[in-house]
């Protein structure tokens, strides 16, 4: 029986300013940290804030590009058209463009897919007068952002992928110092220039557009919002250290209803063996669908965007850990929540063992994971991650990206645990009352999801830096082979399926529009599924006759189905609705569920037909969904 730890990777604020993603994204918007591609109706000057002041002034020096002011006068126009449409050519056999990308630190220039009027309209606003402004009116300063402190905010939503110190992870670097004064790799910014990217996003990249709903909090931030976010993170240094102790853990703590007031049967009509457990993103709660009615039958109170899940192997308990460091206990027997605490500032993963008595959280702020009893949530143990070797032996701070489970009868009675950028996976051997630690080093750089074989043996997990896939070996802890992926690997919970006697793993990117497929007995990819974006999840198992995956970045909005045989053919492309996300199956593998984020409803699919059985409404912001019946697959979670 197993209960893997299942987390809701969706990206938060991402790369203010780095290397470009893919390339030519759609112009279309996206999910979560994606769809950042701004419309380009408008004037000149409206195109040149939204598609240039990220990286380019006018009159005000060089920033991560060189100053616009003359560039009319300086470059052919014939030649500023070709460099405006298509950026990634010129950049190819141009000499001036490659000199350019030379000189401003090969950061290539990502295509803003700009049509010929909007290249019209910028040329002309760039042929006018570049004119000082005296004494210009002082932008709105907001002293919270979203309900909460700037500081906080910047924290949590920044520092999902610029790292909470902002020294950089997924996106890049924003350190004061480095804002100021660059460094060997990165541009300077000034206020103009930030402001702009976190109005407009980034394009190329999963840098969201706070400016609208499309962003990790789901509601646009105003003008002032925005400013007071620059303005922080330009004049403030980022907190040296965070700190959260076991004594102010508890102090959080709240029994909800005490074990002896719990009833000793279901008082609902749902079986608690068949039920899915759905994100409501933006409304601190989980919402609760009946996989044989394919109802809504509850709510439940949840943290801020209830990220991880997990189950008590007695199937009657199911734990959510939010991104605020909020773990609930819900009994499924009444769809309440029972205990509740605080085990840190912004956290992820959760995995409970197999006996049903611990219970681990990894944690973003601070860098530590959390053993607590999985039957009371009170901490037991802290495991600090806040000075590790990582890669290439520097001493870093390390996040908690990935919590899963081994199996006791399978390899043996262990949490595994991914330390994001120290490049590290700790095994912890909770059988033994020192929960001793062995750890395997320089797995990759900037790590993520991982996910385990069916027999528990390998360890499968993301390094979105190094563009692979580590196959761990669970009781030896040596890395046994890194498969190269595209562009930042997230397989989420990871899929793991059985076809013609053989076994094969996969997973999709956030950096490009493909799932890449692999033989688990030897390692080595044998085939790859297109995508119209990049996307987050893939889920299938043993009962389910096809594979799903999601695309929700740069238009993406799809819903990719493959067959589980090489040549993996794809026999649909589910383009229903406008934000797709997070394909699960229920109990049976008959049906598919599937979250649309912006609508507001989760679609229901039979497996077999693939064909719409019902649309479900009635929730917030739906995202991940994950079924109880995850403690009885074996499939890699």
């Amino acid at each position: 029986m197993k209960h893997r730890s299942g987390t809701l990777a969706l990206v938060g604020a991402a790369l203010l300013v780095g290397c470009p993603g893919p390339k030519k994204p759609s112009a279309g918007g996206g999910a979560g940290g994606g769809g950042n591609a701004t419309a380009t109706t408008g004037g000149g000057e409206a195109i040149f804030k939204a598609k240039c002041l990220a990286c380019h002034t006018r009159g005000k020096g060089d920033v991560v590009g060189p100053d616009l002011a003359g560039v009319t006068e300086r470059r052919d126009e014939a030649w500023l058209r070709k460099w405006l449409k298509d950026p990634d050519s010129m950049l190819a056999s141009d000499p001036t463009a490659k000199e350019l990308l030379a000189k401003y630190k090969n950061v290539p220039m990502p295509n803003q897919n700009l049509s010929d009027a909007d290249i019209d309209a910028l040329l002309a606003y760039l042929k006018t007068p570049v004119v000082a402004v005296a004494d210009s009116k002082p932008l709105p300063l907001a002293t919270e952002v979203a309900g909460r402190p700037v500081s906080e905010f910047v924290a949590s939503e920044c520092g999902g992928c610029h790292n909470p110190r902002r020294t950089g992870a997924t996106g890049p670097n924003i350190t004061k110092k480095r804002l100021h004064e660059g460094t060997d790799k990165l541009g300077p910014l000034n206020l103009d220039a930030i402001r702009a990217v976190i109005t407009h996003g980034r394009e190329g990249t999963v840098m969201p557009k706070w400016s609208s709903s499309q962003n990790p909090i789901g509601k646009p931030l105003s003008e002032a919002e925005i400013n007071a976010i620059a303005t922080y993170i330009w004049e403030n240094e980022a907190p040296k250290k965070f700190d959260f102790s076991k004594e102010k853990m508890l102090s959080t703590r709240e029994v909800l209803v005490p074990e002896s007031e719990r009833p000793a049967k279901p008082t609902h009509d749902t079986d608690v063996g068949n039920v899915l457990l759905v994100t409501e993103r933006e409304n601190f709660s989980v919402a609760v669908i009946d996989g044989d009615k394919l109802e809504l039958v509850a709510h439940m109170k949840a943290g801020a965007r209830a990220h991880g899940y997990t189950f008590h192997p007695n199937g009657r308990y199911a734990y959510n850990l939010g991104r605020d460091g909020w773990l609930y206990m819900y009994d499924l027997y009444t769809f309440k929540p029972v205990v509740r605490i605080r085990t840190g500032l912004d956290a992820r993963g959760i995995a409970v063992s197999d006996d049903g008595k611990y219970l681990l959280a990894g944690m973003y702020i601070p860098e530590q994971a959390v053993l607590l009893d999985a039957n009371t949530l009170e901490p037991l143990k802290t495991f600090d991650t806040s000075n590790v070797k990582g890669p290439g032996g520097k001493m870093v701070a390390s996040r908690i990206c990935s919590v899963n489970d081994v199996a006791p009868d399978k390899v043996g009675p262990y949490f595994l645990m991914a330390l994001k950028e120290g490049g590290q996976v700790w095994r912890i051997d909770y059988s033994k009352p020192e929960f001793p630690v062995t750890k395997v080093l320089d797995v990759g750089e900037i790590l993520h999801d991982g996910f385990l074989t069916p027999d528990n043996k390998i360890f499968y997990l993301a390094s979105q830096e190094s563009n692979w896939i580590a196959a761990i070996d669970v009781a030896s802890m040596k890395v046994i082979a890194r498969i190269k992926t595209g562009k930042k690997p997230h397989p989420g919970a990871g899929a793991v399926w059985e076809a013609g006697g053989k076994q094969y793993a996969a997973t999709p990117h956030i950096g490009e529009g493909k799932q890449v497929i692999w033989d688990t007995s030897t390692q080595e990819i044998v085939g790859e599924v297109s995508a119209k974006g990049p996307g987050l999840f893939v889920r299938t198992n043993h009962d389910m006759k096809y594979v799903w995956f999601d695309s929700v970045f740069f238009g993406g909005e799809e819903i990719v189905v493959h067959e589980k045989a090489p040549p993996f053919k794809v026999v649909k492309r589910i383009t229903d609705g406008t934000l797709t996300v997070h394909p699960e199956p229920d109990a049976h593998g008959k049906y598919v569920f599937v979250s649309d984020w912006k609508e507001g409803v989760v679609r229901v699919y039979d497996d077999e037909s693939l064909e719409l059985v019902k649309t479900i409404s009635g929730f917030t912001t739906p995202t991940g969904i994950f079924s109880v019946a995850r403690i009885k697959e074996s499939e890699g979670h």
